[in-house]
């Protein structure tokens, strides 16, 4: 195609006049590059600004974009009943004048959930599935360097005292940009929480090299049918993304069934007697 046809295709195609284009050429005449040019100013957004991706987000970026490359990602969502981790919560809170978090009692239970679930806690490395023996648990964190994900260790076999130390402390680091390379190795699964921001639903993105993420949803009050009668309970979706070459889907809602049972009966996980 020449010069003046690829211009008149432009021209057509943008429903532009080249009378209003000003010509760049010999002698004023108009070229491709001016119609690119004055299509670009007219109809594309303007600029603000532009941030180079690198550091941190670059990592993360080239990270995210292998695992949904290299992963068969399937989600599946839960809805669990909340008011009985809500009301061992507002015991905990009122027993020892703190304020716990949601996250940290769903900590403690993910991870039993986990150490029964071997195929949920592992990786895919060099063509072989890995199952930790380890428990250790990824937090995604808003932080001012963009997303991070922190890892606390050995999760299951900690107390609600000494999990709340280290939440508050990774979290704190990764609000303060003061997070070291050694915070960000030796996961063995991850959870993501944009309940905060009144989401539903979502379909979180595996960290890689791992087999499975949970995401964790706002907690809402519903009408439901428990015993023949319609009560107002607090519900809470969970939406586990996990990598179908690991984990089949009917493992994946066994895992949710098992995690199901421990939110709804928190109790027999959790001792409040641990917080001292």
């Amino acid at each position: 195609m020449s010069s003046n046809q690829e211009i008149k295709v432009l021209l057509e195609q943008y429903d532009l006049n080249i009378k209003d284009i000003k010509g760049t050429g010999p002698g004023g005449e108009v070229t491709v590059e001016d119609v690119e040019r004055y299509i670009k100013e007219k109809y594309f957004p303007k600029v603000k600004r532009e941030v180079r991706v690198v550091g941190i987000r670059k990592i993360i970026s080239e990270r995210l974009s292998k695992s949904y490359r290299e992963a068969v990602h399937v989600t599946v969502n839960m809805e669990v009943f909340m008011d009985n981790l809500s009301k061992l919560r507002e015991n905990i809170s009122s027993e020892y004048s703190m304020k716990i978090p949601y996250t940290v009692l769903l900590l403690k239970l993910i991870s039993m959930t986990l150490s029964e679930f071997p195929d949920v806690n592992s990786a895919l490395e060099n063509g072989k599935i890995v199952e930790y023996g380890s428990v250790n648990i990824n937090i995604a964190v808003d932080s001012p360097i963009g997303l991070v994900t922190p890892v606390i260790r050995d999760v299951n076999l900690k107390g609600l005292k000494e999990l709340i130390k280290d939440y508050e402390d990774v979290i704190s680091r990764a609000k303060e940009a003061k997070l070291k390379q050694v915070d960000f190795v030796g996961g063995t699964f991850t959870i993501t929480n944009l309940g905060m921001f009144g989401v539903d639903y979502f379909n979180p993105i595996i960290n890689p090299p791992q087999a499975a993420i949970l995401g964790i949803n706002r907690i809402v009050e519903k009408p439901r049918v428990l015993d023949n009668e319609i009560k107002i309970v607090k519900t809470m979706n969970l939406s586990l993304t996990f990598d179908h070459r690991i984990i089949d889907g009917a493992e994946a809602s066994r895992f949710l069934l098992k995690l199901k049972s421990y939110i709804e009966k928190p109790e027999e996980i959790i001792n409040i007697k641990e917080v001292k």
